[in-house]
């Protein structure tokens, strides 16, 4: 008898730990995110901020990076209160890049990060922005186009993670569709491909710590560091851009300057840069015909009609007769570069990519007159 009573405290004992440890799990689990204060949609969980299968794309899906109210512990995500190694942030890395990659982590042979992923396919990384190892803007001098030291985020005022990115997600730019998608489980739509989501990127209006915002992300956006690339300064340094310096309202990479359909046309509208694998997608936003219709009649491109991930954009005729205009398809199955026929086969730009100087047509080393002759055909130059 008092065997088994002995047996009969031990098992509930026992079942009561395994219920206080589940109950536990599941408490951290729930308290991660508030869903019925926060940005997501209500009765999500983890998957859905980790699984594009979860959303539709309204530029509020950004995991632990909002939602934050007093019933949340998001911030136990990012920060370690009592035992962090340094007293940057109480941040639980040594560093911003550090603390970004345990979750963005880009150094796994498996490539599945904001970068490594092309390293990780054996293919060789043509241009990349440098993070934690330099504090030299590439044209960031107004007055002389050359390059210019900034005052950055990262050890040494380096430029890192946090100058381009708001990890709170505060004060962003408007969301705009992408062509990035690289979570291992992805949705395909019924064409086959990959579908892309409307998402701010959680980009800051203030990159670099600028003075003035930029609520869109576009030429502008660039320019907040690369200042000697601008149109519109007192001396020429560069190809032209639209900027906020060339007109008052210029193009932005949600609302640019492109060909209106896929395949032969003579007119040019406002459309999105990113790719729209539901229609399915074209690379609309490369080719310029000539002469020149519709929208980009008396346009400037925007730096990322030039600057982007490697693909192969379509080609004009000797002419550039704008019916003869035919941008190639983009194509998108699989994430992080894992289908070496895609195009493009990487979505890692402004990270790293394939092309030299971030440049859409190019080999890792040098570009050729393929790139200049999208917009200006060998019969259009004087």
């Amino acid at each position: 008898m008092n065997g088994r009573m002995v047996c009969s405290k031990r098992t509930r004992l026992m079942i009561a730990l395994a219920c206080f440890v589940v109950g536990a799990f599941w408490a951290s689990q729930a308290l991660a995110f508030d869903e019925t204060t926060s940005t997501y949609t209500p009765g999500v969980g983890c998957a859905n901020c980790h699984n594009p299968n979860g959303t539709t794309g309204t530029g509020t899906r950004v995991g632990p990076h909002s939602g934050y109210s007093a019933t949340t512990s998001a911030c136990e995500c990012c920060h370690t209160v009592h035992d962090a190694p340094t007293a940057n942030k109480l941040l639980p890395g040594e560093t911003i890049k550090s603390t970004c990659f345990t979750c963005h982590d880009g150094t796994t042979t498996q490539g599945q990060g904001v970068y490594g992923a092309i390293a990780a396919r054996g293919a060789t990384v043509g241009a990349q922005h440098r993070i934690e190892t330099t504090s030299v803007v590439p044209g960031g001098n107004a007055a002389t186009g050359g390059s210019l030291a900034m005052a950055f985020s990262g050890p040494n005022q380096t430029l890192t993670c946090s100058d381009c990115h708001s990890p709170h997600g505060r004060n962003l730019v408007t969301p705009f569709l992408g062509e990035r998608q690289r979570s291992y489980w992805f949705q395909r739509d019924y064409h086959g491909l990959l579908t892309v989501q409307v998402q701010s990127r959680l980009l800051k209006q203030r990159p670099g710590g600028v003075a003035t915002a930029v609520a869109e992300y576009g030429s502008d956006w660039c320019l907040a560091c690369h200042a000697g690339r601008a149109s519109g300064l007192p001396a020429t340094h560069n190809h032209p851009v639209e900027s906020r310096l060339t007109t008052v309202n210029p193009a932005n990479y949600r609302l640019a300057a492109i060909v209106a359909s896929a395949g032969p046309t003579s007119q040019t509208t406002i459309g999105p840069m990113g790719i729209n694998t539901k229609n399915p997608g074209y690379n609309l936003g490369y080719l310029w015909p000539y002469p020149r219709t519709g929208a980009q009649a008396g346009r400037y491109p925007i730096c990322q009609q030039c600057h982007e991930d490697l693909r192969y954009v379509g080609e004009l005729t000797t002419a550039g007769l704008p019916a003869q205009a035919m941008p190639s398809t983009a194509t998108v199955t699989s994430p992080d570069g894992r289908t070496s026929t895609d195009n493009p086969r990487f979505q890692n730009f402004p990270h790293e990519t394939l092309g030299y100087r971030m440049l859409v047509e190019a080999t890792t080393t040098a570009y050729s007159d393929d790139l200049c002759l999208n917009c200006h055909p060998v019969l259009q130059l004087p």
